[in-house]
């Protein structure tokens, strides 16, 4: 390993893959440092992607990634067309969603091969720690790096984004089945809303097949108190009047868990030489937990600005004006969204009245980031008692 060396990507998930294959394409020496042993494994992502013209209607003003757009075969295990959201007392109601459902671990590879064909330098089973302007590499590389820059896209608990003075933001906790023998709709990924089964976030199945699906729970710790995440999955496999039916029978192929970011975007996704993207930003839109979409847009950026940099054609913080101008709004909107359904997620009568309120377009554009009308935004509350009587007084208001 050369100890200097242009640029430095550490992590190499969808952000930091795509990244180091834009900034090595354009002309820039990349070094791509991963500390697990194998990119893509263990999986930590249900893997749900919309379909390219859904992304750009979410994103409209962003350019997508080829590999976002054109996804090879192989990494595709499922297709999906519909969105279905059932409601605590079990009502659904649902709207279209082309929808893929990739293997992360053979996307994530894809990705990667993708960056070392451009000329990235591969370092998998590598950690790094960043200090006074150097990297310090152990594991299976060791040494030192001095990067010109360094793109920190190494996750929620990121390493980069703390030395950049990041506060941690609330994150998503969340446990995952493969389930194989369920009795299941192959054709839509569902969430499930309840304040029993999944407090301050939902319940999901992503169809792998027709009797195949990824089963999970996400939640914001702050919500769980005293239950334990393990014991929320299985009451929803075993117990839920909806969910339970179709899946109590079946078996637990593989368990996932993973951090999901919940606060939005980080504090400064720039400073001094120092870049983030991807779940270490925070580019994970908070309607949904989703983040693979905004993670290579934003990795794309990020290898571009990187590149141009180094060849003095833009400054670094050109890169938080970027990300701005491509999904900053779009971001921004969906943590409005999430903190103005928040004091109804505590409450399964709240989130009851607020699902009666919405028509399936407008849950629809809710999943966009877009905010209809049915969720304006009510005087500040005095206290608990008071959010709950809004919140009751507004959903009544849409109803009629």
């Amino acid at each position: 390993m050369k100890e200097e060396i242009q640029v430095a990507v550490v992590g190499a998930g969808p952000a930091g893959c795509t990244a180091a294959e834009v900034a090595s394409y354009r002309g820039a020496e990349v070094a791509l440092i991963e500390r697990k042993s194998e990119i893509g494994s263990p999986v930590q992502c249900g893997g749900f992607l919309p379909e390219a013209h859904e992304l750009q209607a979410l994103m409209p003003r962003a350019r997508l990634p080829q590999t976002l757009q054109d996804i090879p075969e192989r990494c595709i295990l499922h297709r999906t067309h519909l969105q279905r959201i059932y409601s605590p007392s079990g009502e659904s109601k649902e709207f279209p969603v082309a929808g893929r459902v990739v293997d992360r671990r053979a996307f994530d590879r894809f990705l990667a091969h993708r960056a070392a064909r451009a000329g990235a330098r591969v370092l998998p089973a590598t950690r790094a720690s960043w200090t006074d302007g150097v990297l310090q590499l152990s594991g299976r590389f060791s040494g030192f790096l001095r990067p010109q820059i360094v793109i920190g896209a190494d996750g929620p608990l990121s390493i980069i984004s703390r030395s950049m003075g990041n506060p941690s933001g609330e994150r998503g906790i969340c446990l995952e089945y493969e389930m194989a023998d369920i009795d299941i709709d192959p054709d839509a990924a569902e969430m499930y809303f309840s304040a029993d089964y999944a407090p301050g976030g939902y319940a999901w199945i992503i169809p792998l097949g027709e009797d195949l699906a990824n089963v999970g729970v996400g939640v914001r710790a702050s919500y769980l108190a005293s239950q334990k995440l393990p014991d929320l999955l299985d009451r929803f496999v075993q117990e839920h009047p909806v969910a339970g039916k179709m899946l109590r029978g079946g078996e637990v192929m593989a368990v996932m868990r993973g951090l999901v970011p919940a606060s939005g975007s980080a504090g400064s996704v720039q400073k001094d030489n120092l870049l983030l993207a991807g779940d270490a930003a925070g580019h994970v839109m908070a309607t949904s937990g989703g983040g693979i979409p905004l993670a290579m847009v934003a990795g794309r950026i990020a290898g571009e600005v990187a590149a141009a940099y180094l060849k003095g054609e833009l400054a670094l913080r050109e890169y938080q004006s970027r990300i701005r101008e491509e999904f900053g709004k779009e971001l921004d909107r969906s943590v409005q969204i999430r903190k103005m359904v928040d004091m109804a997620m505590k409450s399964d009568r709240l989130m009851n009245a607020l699902f009666a309120a919405l028509s399936p377009d407008q849950m629809k554009s809710v999943m966009r980031a877009q905010i209809p009308a049915a969720l304006g935004i009510a005087r500040e509350p005095k206290d608990d008692s008071d959010r709950e009587g809004i919140a009751l007084q507004k959903t009544r208001r849409n109803k009629t």
